[in-house]
This record gives C-alpha cells, sequence and structure tokens, in this order.
C-alpha cells in the first residue's frame, strides 16, 4: 500500500466538485516548484495557483485569475480553473466551500488575524459577492491546540477569558480553535456546517511542521483547494 504524503479533505464537503489536499510534512513542498508539484500530484493545474503573501493580516480577496497578492491572508475564487492555496506550520488553514456551487476560499488563520478579524472579513467578502452565508460549509483544518498553544501575559488580554485557561508561572494556553468557530457564527455562517479537525501539529511532530516547536527551520503545509 503506497504511502499518502497528504490529507485528502474533499469528503468534509458535499459540493462533489470539490478537490481540498493538505501536505503532510512528508511531502517537500518547498519555494514555488514544490507548490506545483504537489498541485500537479492531486490533479489541479500547476500554471492556475492563486498565492498569496502571507502577512497575519486581515486581508482576503477574491480572485479569479492566478499569481501572487500581495500582503493578503485569505483567497476566495469563483473560477473553477483557479487553485487557491496557503500555507501554514501551527496557523489555522481554513476551508471555504460553497455547497452547490463553484466558489471557494482558503485562508490562513493565525491568532492575530483572529483577533483582528480576518473571519468576519471573509462573511463580509462573501455577502458583498451576494453570497447567502448558509449555503457554505467550513473546514478548520491541522493546527496547534490549546493543549500546545500557550501565550504569556503581555499578549493574553487580547483574548476572550472564556477561551483560554491559566496554566501558572504567567503563562496562558488558548484555544484558537474554538474561537475561530465562535467567530465564524457571529459572523453568520452556520453551526451544523463547520468541521474542526482536532489534529495538533506541535504533538503530532512525525506528521506536521510546526513554527512552535522547531522555529526557524520549520517547515510548512500547503493547503490547496479548488474543483477536481
Amino acid at each position: 500500500m503506497a504511502i499518502r504524503h497528504w490529507l485528502d479533505l474533499s469528503s468534509h464537503f458535499s459540493n462533489s466538485k470539490i478537490k481540498a489536499v493538505f501536505s503532510l510534512k512528508s511531502y517537500p513542498t518547498n519555494g514555488i516548484e514544490g507548490r506545483k508539484s504537489f498541485s500537479y500530484e492531486n490533479g489541479f493545474n500547476p500554471d492556475q495557483i492563486i498565492i498569496p503573501e502571507q502577512t497575519h493580516s486581515t486581508h482576503v480577496v477574491l480572485k479569479n485569475n492566478s499569481g501572487g497578492v500581495k500582503n493578503t491572508d485569505g483567497i476566495f475564487s469563483s473560477n473553477s480553473k483557479c487553485v487557491c492555496s496557503i500555507q501554514v506550520a501551527d496557523c489555522m488553514p481554513i476551508y471555504f466551500v460553497h455547497k452547490k456551487d463553484s466558489v471557494f476560499g482558503l485562508v490562513h488563520v493565525g491568532w492575530r488575524g483572529l483577533v483582528s478579524g480576518i473571519i468576519n472579513q471573509c462573511s463580509k467578502l462573501l455577502v458583498e459577492q451576494k453570497y447567502n452565508l448558509a449555503h457554505f460549509q467550513i473546514l478548520i483544518g491541522p493546527s496547534i491546540q490549546s493543549c500546545c498553544f500557550e501565550v504569556s501575559e503581555d499578549v493574553i488580554d487580547q483574548f476572550d477569558p472564556k477561551f483560554y485557561e491559566e496554566k501558572g508561572s504567567g503563562k496562558y494556553r488558548v484555544h484558537l480553535q474554538k474561537l475561530a468557530m465562535t467567530h465564524c457564527l457571529e459572523s453568520g455562517f452556520i453551526e451544523n456546517e463547520i468541521t474542526v479537525l482536532s489534529d495538533c501539529t506541535f504533538c503530532e511532530q512525525e506528521k506536521y511542521h510546526s513554527y512552535r516547536r522547531n522555529g526557524k527551520k520549520a517547515g510548512r503545509m500547503i493547503g490547496l483547494l479548488g474543483t477536481k
């Protein structure tokens, strides 16, 4: 049996036209060529990839042609030929998929973008484009969980106390996924259309890269989202 070097997340969505994947640590995804290779392996056209320059911003865009996008952490497209992409190494990869139409988005959500309102920006973008938020399904992919996401007193005030617990010695554990779920609901998405994966990128060191675990030398996982 061949070893699979990525997760196929497509089954989490009812739209049968959608292909959603997430690379594992065992798959080399360095640079543009790595991303193109991963795209090709999954049946996407490597020349149709949209690549955001991720800056932990709240900037999300609708883009219907391939290429790079400056200072952007979320890409949506209504062009079935396009392939949305992001890279992560602890931050949440959040997939948005319309249940019937070829409308989809992929968003890089770290704690800074989360507390600054990037999920609300996603809902605003879709509403501006005249889409009904109830028609979207959301998947929050592998990311650092509350068992390992620890912050100090210098930033804890940016989080609602409902989403963290004190560990002692001025340290706190934050549940980013619960906060992301709350922001999705507050932004108008439907609870039973949201799936949260429990894989912790920090804990599962054989499977995932982790910036918190390995620092600047950490690799990256690539998320891709498009149509079959």
